[in-house]
């Protein structure tokens, strides 16, 4: 059963879309990172501290890292991708 009271929001929640229509209206493919449709671009979730705000960080077309910022202040932020590293995909920042 869901419970309809409303909830107060602590933070705020930033969620990033990217507009499949293309520039003429016609509709694109969303590819994925590694050009094959359906497959999401690979992403870090980051909880930012210094703006109590939630958004995703995206890796770079190199794969060496995931690089982003805070979506109010842009704080930037890099998580080097290598080996010995986690399987965590969310994290705390700034």
């Amino acid at each position: 059963m869901v419970d309809p009271t409303p909830q107060r929001s602590v933070g705020s929640h930033f969620d990033v879309v990217h507009d499949a229509r293309g520039g003429s209206g016609t509709a694109r493919t969303n590819l994925g990172a590694d050009g094959t449709p359906g497959n999401p671009r690979p992403f870090l979730g980051i909880q930012f501290r210094c703006c109590q705000t939630y958004g995703r960080i995206y890796r770079n077309d190199q794969q060496t890292a995931y690089r982003g910022g805070c979506p109010k202040c842009g704080a930037r932020v890099e998580v080097p991708i290598g080996s010995g590293g986690t399987n965590k995909r969310f994290f705390t920042a700034g």
